[in-house]
């Protein structure tokens, strides 16, 4: 007997879930539905007809071509602060953390110099290495 009962619960169950499942595809029917009536209404009632469907994000798009860097710090002045460089890289429009990033790096690389918060200086081009090393000494 406990076994026509689990059967019978069993087919129930079964029953429920394939009338969900057709429910859900009735619904997501009726939703694109909705949604094209919406775009006709917004185009007979002349409203912006590029609007978005929920959930999609507008971003902005990304450059084809990254920042050439090297270019970049020959053209800033001898000395420049990271505010001087955000300007110059793609017209600010690079994040102030990577532009910090940025004078970091070209300071390890010897490339440039911190003389203080936010300032940086260009390391000289005719002295070596070895003379810079000599002189934090």
């Amino acid at each position: 007997m406990s076994e026509n009962l689990i059967t019978s619960v069993r087919r129930e169950i079964d029953r429920l879930e394939k009338e969900i499942d057709q429910r859900t595809s009735e619904l997501a029917a009726l939703k694109d539905e909705l949604t094209k009536h919406q775009t006709a209404y917004r185009v007979l009632a002349g409203e912006d007809t590029k609007a978005q469907r929920p959930g999609t994000r507008r971003g902005r798009a990304r450059r084809a071509t990254p920042a050439n860097w090297n270019s970049i710090l020959d053209r800033l002045p001898s000395r420049f602060t990271v505010a001087e460089l955000a300007k110059a890289a793609d017209g600010g429009r690079k994040s102030s953390g990577y532009v910090r990033q940025v004078a970091v790096r070209w300071a390890k690389q010897g490339k440039t110099r911190r003389v203080g918060r936010g300032k940086y200086q260009k390391a000289q081009q005719g002295k070596s290495a070895a003379a810079a090393t000599q002189r934090k000494k």
